[in-house]
């Protein structure tokens, strides 16, 4: 397994292990009234948006595998875990929040809706996701505020999400 697939690996079990236990939290709350006072909450409501980013950084990691031609068996595994996962987590949201529906409605779509450029350059791609980072802001693409680090470019929710659930150290060019 080469670095850039060992650390999608590492980012995809992470992703999991966020969303799984956001659904072990939310199955524990033993009355429906209950979870949705939790997630109509201002709090409750801000840590499902949230979620709904980690999730993002999968689907834009699949993407970016897709597109680097790093797809196996085991990452196809991984994927399959996160989708399981994030799938088990819409099922609490169906009697939430208006913008939760934004989300139920999201969820089919599976990757990102923006179109990868055929050939970016190097520079250009997230070393989290190794999806293109543009540099125009998108509202919740997680392209919004691109970040550059030693030469480097990250979209700002793959760094946060790499720089606190996987690493403190961003991945960096091979």
């Amino acid at each position: 397994m080469n670095s850039e697939t060992a650390h999608c690996m590492q980012c995809l079990q992470q992703i999991h292990k966020v969303i799984s236990k956001a659904n072990e939290i939310l199955a524990g709350i033993s009355q429906p009234s209950v979870c949705s006072e939790v997630l109509l909450s201002a709090q409750g409501t801000t840590y499902i948006l949230g979620l709904s980013e980690v999730y993002r950084v999968s689907r834009r990691l699949e993407e970016g595998l897709r597109t680097q031609e790093l797809a196996s068996e085991p990452l196809q595994l991984a994927l399959r875990q996160v989708d399981l996962a994030w799938n088990n987590m819409l099922s609490f949201l169906v009697f939430g929040h208006p913008a939760f529906h934004i989300l139920l409605l999201e969820a089919p779509l599976g990757s990102s809706s923006c179109q990868p450029e055929p050939n970016p350059a190097p520079d250009q791609i997230c070393r989290v996701c190794l999806t293109e980072v543009k540099q125009e802001p998108e509202v919740h693409s997680g392209n919004s505020n691109p970040i550059l680090y030693q030469g480097n470019a990250y979209h700002a929710s793959c760094a946060n999400f790499w720089l606190n659930c996987v690493d403190s150290s961003l991945p960096r060019e091979p």
